[in-house]
């Protein structure tokens, strides 16, 4: 499959992978969305980033007409599909996208939320992989 595409293997569409999400899952707030998020359990062995998937959801509370949602729902799934690569190598993970403004917005400023939470959730994951320094064995040595 093609680097650019966005096959049905990165969509999230299973309710016990919502729930779970949902349960157990992080999140991330900017202007446009709130971001569920979670690292999964997927094979990283597959490459890239073929063990992320995603989801979108636009409220009908702010938008009656469907037209209106499916045009967000569009325009965010373009986001992810052309900027997911910002996501490191071997990343596995669930998204959920909660849109949350009351307007339409232009695609620049959809996909510039896109890759700063793409940046956002890389970051938190490499300092929670990071060793914490030590420093109980620090305050035993001044101890003695």
């Amino acid at each position: 499959m093609a680097p650019l595409s966005y096959p049905k293997s990165v969509r999230l569409h299973h309710r016990k992978a919502f729930q779970a999400l949902l349960d157990s899952g992080n999140t991330h707030y900017n202007a446009v969305y709130k971001v569920f998020w979670r690292l999964s359990e997927a094979d990283a062995a597959q490459g890239g980033t073929a063990g992320c998937r995603f989801a979108v959801s636009v409220p009908k509370r702010n938008f009656k007409r469907a037209v209106k949602r499916n045009l967000l729902k569009r325009r965010t799934r373009e986001a992810i599909r052309l900027n997911r690569a910002c996501l490191p190598e071997g990343f596995a993970a669930d998204f959920l996208f909660f849109y949350r403004p009351a307007e339409v917005l232009d695609y620049a400023v959809i996909e510039k939320a896109v890759i700063e939470t793409f940046g956002a959730v890389a970051a938190k994951v490499a300092a929670s992989d990071a060793p914490a320094p030590q420093t109980s064995l620090l305050q035993d040595e001044s101890n003695e």
